[in-house]
């Protein structure tokens, strides 16, 4: 494999379609003829798409001696030795400067909203992800940065349960990829330390009160008055259903399955989620337009 393959496989570009969430706010407000907010919204798009490369890259250089113990992480590039450490650290910074540098082109907030990010993402690297239900609260914290940034960091304002909704199913998602990760682990030295502290059953206990809490926030997301006053229907409900299927699959997959540890893939690669997403998007729109 060539260095420019090596590099794209560094900085994770297939990850990058976790920042979506910063398009959240854009697509649920419903003004998709406000051509300069989506340029907004893409600019902060990709924004996090260069935070979130330059975070990867110092992970993966914090855990490059554990990495190398791992069964399938040593092939990473920095653990495998394909990319050195200096230009890695190098490019690292230099997309971190990027990121804050574009998000400053959008404005002040949606720098203070990456920076923060940007924040939150070392220190969990670099500590806090060793700590069991904070690291994944770090991890639910960045989507709904991700989600500040493409709504108040652009200037819209949509309901304050559209954000506790993206906040729910991160966690949801976070505890559910720790899950899987426990139950296919062997206990040996290549699972993540952070999962010693946990177990099963604590984890499908936190999986079922996240689930239960992403179904009831979406729900009075779309009857809460800014969303009825936004849009000007209650309509917004009959999209609910679609949420609790797809709820109901994903925690299908994981409990019975034991799928999960990678849940963005996860997502995108089982036929009836997929379904179940266009299906929520069509309906969605169709309501609001």
């Amino acid at each position: 494999m060539n260095k420019a393959a090596q590099v794209l496989r560094l900085i994770r570009v297939r990850q990058w379609h976790k920042n979506s969430f910063v398009l959240l706010g854009y697509f649920v407000l419903g003004d998709y003829a406000n051509y300069a907010l989506l340029l907004k919204a893409i600019f902060v798009f990709s924004a996090f798409c260069l935070a979130s490369s330059g975070v990867y890259v110092l992970n993966d250089f914090k855990d490059i001696e554990a990495d190398r113990n791992h069964f399938h992480k040593k092939n990473r590039p920095l653990a495998s030795g394909d990319v050195s450490v200096k230009p890695a650290l190098f490019l690292s910074g230099i997309l971190c400067l990027a990121s804050l540098s574009v998000a400053y082109a959008v404005n002040v907030l949606a720098l203070l909203i990456v920076s923060l990010y940007l924040i939150n993402n070392i220190t969990y690297s670099f500590g806090l992800k060793r700590y069991p239900i904070i690291d994944v609260f770090q991890l639910g914290l960045g989507f709904m940065l991700r989600i500040f940034a493409g709504t108040v960091g652009i200037g819209i304002y949509i309901s304050e349960w559209m954000i506790l909704t993206g906040f729910m199913i991160s966690l949801f998602i976070g505890f559910s990829k720790r899950f899987a990760e426990l139950v296919n682990s062997d206990g040996s030295r290549d699972q993540r330390l952070v999962l010693k502290e946990y177990s099963v059953d604590i984890l499908k206990s936190f999986m079922l009160i996240m689930a239960s809490a992403t179904i009831i926030t979406y729900s009075l997301y779309t009857l809460s008055p800014r969303s009825v006053a936004l849009h000007g229907t209650t309509n917004l409900v009959y999209t609910t259903p679609f949420v609790v299927f797809g709820i109901f699959r994903f925690l299908y997959l994981v409990l019975y399955h034991k799928s999960g540890e990678d849940p963005s893939s996860q997502i995108f690669e089982d036929r009836q989620l997929i379904f179940t997403l266009i299906c929520w998007a069509l309906t969605y729109g169709l309501i609001i337009y």
